[in-house]
């Protein structure tokens, strides 16, 4: 059965100038791949300018009872920008809303024991945080509506004390050594609530209920043209906790087997997964397969509906679906456990960038 070893985290995710590759437990102090020697190619260039090469993303994922969603940031170093996706898992109705950022200095921060991420605009304020020194990560947004779509608040805590957190942390060559990408991974249990305010109508909020989060950072030395796909979902088979994030890209190393960054987390421990290939031959609004060489993996994706976000700004092209939908299928632990499930909640994303 496909192993991956999971080592002891380095000082720093750079060293002399080169990526020090592997996976890793737990997280860094800080997601840096700033420093890397000639990642561009053999002509030397000055750091700064290679640094302009490196673009983050984070993305918070969450279910709350009937909703489920995600919210990301993307980091281009000149401009973000910020989206919420969430759907009603009943009606399947999708409430989606956007922020573009002016030039700051950083969207996406480095330090990953306390830090935080916003888009401060009045009509989209959105806010992720975290303190590990006081064991919290707190999620709000404050979403104006309009006529056609209604206002949208939440509040979400997470401890990362939990007995089910789990946090990995990957750093793989993009696609060779000469570059890298970094991605750490937390899953955790989540409390909070989202109300909604409909166009003239009272609000409706649900009761402060148990979910489930999973917070994702990734930086990379971005190519001129990168697409790719990842899929991430989470919740209860029977009466255990799964999450899982796999992915697959034009950035994945030339080395899958060695290096990737897809992981299951089944109560509290920690999986490394095999490369996959995911295809959905009659279009990403019908069935998705995701499988891999090892057995390990054997899944379908079901998609239910679409969010699409295309952005063109200066040099950068971005287009986005992110998808909710079920996931049935089959997923082997490395102590050789089976857990199979049906119906089991989660988003993809498809993306495309061109910078």
């Amino acid at each position: 059965m496909y192993t991956r070893p999971i080592t002891e985290l380095p000082k720093a995710l750079v060293k002399d100038g080169k990526p020090v590759f592997g996976t890793f437990a737990g997280h860094p102090m800080r997601l840096d791949i700033r420093g890397v020697k000639n990642p561009l190619g053999p002509m030397p260039l000055p750091t700064f300018i290679t640094n302009l090469r490196i673009k983050s993303r984070l993305s918070f994922f969450f279910s709350l009872d009937e909703y489920i969603g995600c919210i990301d940031f993307f980091d281009a170093k000149i401009f973000g920008f910020a989206e919420v996706n969430f759907w009603h898992t009943g009606t399947k109705q999708r409430f989606t809303y956007r922020s573009v950022m002016g030039p700051r200095k950083r969207f996406v921060p480095h330090k990953l024991n306390a830090a935080a991420t916003s888009s401060l605009k009045k009509s989209r304020y959105i806010r992720i945080s975290w303190d590990r020194d006081h064991d919290r990560l707190s999620v709000i947004f404050n979403l104006a509506g309009n006529r056609v779509r209604p206002s949208a608040n939440a509040a979400m805590i997470a401890h990362f004390s939990d007995n089910s957190c789990a946090e990995l942390t990957s750093v793989i060559p993009s696609p060779t050594s000469r570059r890298c990408s970094a991605c750490t991974v937390v899953a955790l249990p989540v409390h909070g609530a989202i109300t909604l305010v409909p166009h003239h109508e009272h609000p409706k909020t649900m009761k402060d209920t148990e979910g489930f989060a999973f917070l994702d950072i990734n930086r990379t030395y971005m190519r001129f043209r990168t697409h790719g796909e990842f899929v991430t979902a989470f919740g209860m088979v029977g009466q255990k906790q799964v999450w899982f994030r796999i992915a697959a890209s034009s950035q994945d190393a030339v080395d899958t087997e060695s290096y990737n960054s897809n992981v299951l987390f089944f109560e509290g421990t920690t999986t490394p997964l095999p490369p996959v290939v995911i295809t959905h031959p009659y279009g990403i609004m019908n069935k998705w397969i995701i499988q891999d060489t090892e057995n390990m993996i054997d899944l379908t994706f079901t998609p239910l509906s679409e969010s699409l976000h295309k952005l063109s700004i200066f040099v950068l092209r971005t287009q986005y679906h992110t998808i909710y939908g079920t996931f049935e299928g089959t997923l082997l632990t490395a102590d050789g456990e089976k857990i199979s499930f049906k119906a089991l909640p989660g988003l993809t994303k498809k993306y495309l960038i061109r910078l």
